[in-house]
């Protein structure tokens, strides 16, 4: 059973949601069934990561601040041997979790407080909480943090800059880079808007002190994501980000990779998915391969939007197509990627490489559809079709493959 592969269902695409995960040996053929599985502790959708040999299981229930670890028993048999509770060590019962690698994951948050002199806005505080988990014993590590103050350059804290989003953390030498969502604070409005910069948060591995910012305007947006991983460390060490936001010059939505080298943004470094598609376009985030290949889930704006489900307070939620792409960083190049329609891929999490292949669970809301099987050296923007993934009903989903 070690090897095997994971995936994961949801029921819900904002409301009260059920996550489910199964084992699958071979993912070239057959059929999944997303009415089978183990059911993960989750009030939202669970947030979910493997180990690499597959035995392990480990899962977020957002908004509680719970994290299980499950041990892997075949098909959909598994077993919850620890689980911890985050919100009250770490002050927040909305923190996020990132497993970093075979050793350690993250759980976080941040918070900012407009400050003020009288009748005068100062800047924002910003906090954050971050706590190391140790994933063998599953207990945050000494020092974990509820009260990390966040130092950022004084000229852009009396701007209004603040950051409200902290995800997808990575680590790169002793230093964690945090994917950081960003605004501007409007003071005769008191409330916060656009920004016009591209933030990330570092943070001392060691003793998770020395939070400071790093920030470009050469690209603007978010680098947090939603639930896919947006930052990825390349064989030299260099942190291969992504960035999505709105174009204030186009007011059209681009989405960008772009590069930190040696703690800083490399500036003269910008891969730009949009123009090269061609296409206004979002992303929540992709995933690194190897030797400079990626593939990225884009929300193709160009296409008509449709009714896709509700949010937390009843309301339907609309989204345009999403599609895939390859891209090649060494030559600069972007394949679209030949995909069912109307894919919905906003909470998509997981997309595995085993070997030179990389494994994707591509299906529309509620509809059959299948695992899709790239060749990772290959410009072929045909996948392979391997295991079908058969249909349920509306609002029911695949998230990921682990």
């Amino acid at each position: 059973m070690t090897g095997d592969f994971h995936i994961a269902f949801a029921n819900g695409s904002e409301s009260i949601s059920a996550t489910l995960v199964q084992g699958v040996t071979d993912l070239t053929k057959g059929a999944i069934s997303p009415t089978k599985g183990w059911e993960l502790e989750s009030s939202r959708t669970a947030r979910v990561f493997s180990s690499a040999d597959g035995s392990t299981i480990y899962s977020l229930n957002y908004t509680v601040g719970d994290i299980e670890k499950l041990t892997y028993h075949g098909g959909d048999l598994y077993k919850q041997v620890a689980t911890i509770g985050t919100a009250t060590p770490l002050g927040a019962t909305a923190t996020r979790f990132t497993k970093i690698n075979e050793q350690i994951g993250s759980v976080h948050y941040i918070s900012g407080q407009a400050q003020y002199d009288g009748d005068t806005y100062t800047g924002h505080k910003v906090v954050a909480s971050i706590g190391i988990l140790d994933l063998s014993t599953m207990t945050l590590k000494e020092g974990y943090n509820n009260n990390i103050e966040v130092v950022m350059d004084q000229e852009l804290v009396e701007q209004g800059y603040n950051i409200t989003r902290i995800d997808a953390p990575v680590l790169s030498g002793d230093k964690l880079y945090y994917g950081a969502a960003a605004s501007k604070f409007d003071a005769s409005t008191a409330k916060n808007g656009v920004t016009d910069k591209t933030f990330t948060l570092v943070v001392d591995y060691n003793d998770l002190s020395n939070a400071t910012v790093i920030t470009t305007d050469k690209v603007r947006g978010g680098t947090n994501g939603y639930r896919t991983p947006t930052q990825h460390v390349n064989e030299a060490g260099e942190i291969l980000q992504m960035v999505s936001g709105v174009n204030p010059e186009t007011e059209k939505n681009e989405v960008h990779i772009v590069k930190i080298k040696d703690g800083q943004y490399d500036e003269s470094f910008d891969f730009n998915l949009s123009e090269k598609l061609n296409k206004e376009s979002k992303s929540n985030g992709w995933f690194y391969a190897k030797d400079g290949i990626g593939y990225i889930p884009y929300e193709d704006m160009t296409t008509p939007s449709k009714v896709i489900g509700v949010d937390p307070q009843g309301r339907e939620t609309t989204s345009h197509m999403w599609k895939l792409a390859r891209m090649d960083f060494n030559d600069g190049t972007v394949v679209d990627l030949k995909v069912p329609d109307d894919l919905w891929l906003t909470q998509y999490q997981n997309a595995p490489v085993r070997g030179n292949k990389l494994y994707i669970a591509l299906a529309p809301i509620g509809k059959e559809g299948h695992v899709y099987i790239y060749d990772v050296s290959s410009t072929d923007p045909d996948g392979t079709k391997g295991a079908t993934l058969t249909g349920t009903g509306a609002d029911q989903y695949f998230i990921g493959i682990y």
